[in-house]
């Protein structure tokens, strides 16, 4: 298994042990900690100003409820089948 966890350094506490603890429980693991100088997602939409434009345009249409589709979950299951072809 090879997880890759992002963060801060300044974040980091003894959750991150205690995650790591669980979930690798009795195997071998190596931590590899590096300066991770790349953009996250957010990051790299935010710096291009018309992603950026239609990413806030869609969080204000989703918190005042507009524009919004409701599916089922066969209709999802339909669309997720008919990509697939």
């Amino acid at each position: 298994m090879d997880t890759l966890l992002r963060g801060n350094a300044d974040e980091i506490d003894n959750s991150l042990v205690t995650f790591i603890k669980s979930t690798f429980k009795g195997k071998k693991v190596a931590v590899h900690i590096y300066e991770d100088d790349t953009m996250d997602e957010t990051e790299y939409i935010l710096s291009d100003p018309i992603a950026k434009e239609r990413l806030l345009s869609s969080i204000k249409n989703v918190k005042n409820h507009q524009y919004l589709r409701e599916y089922t979950l066969n209709e999802i299951e339909s669309i997720v089948n008919d990509a697939s072809i």
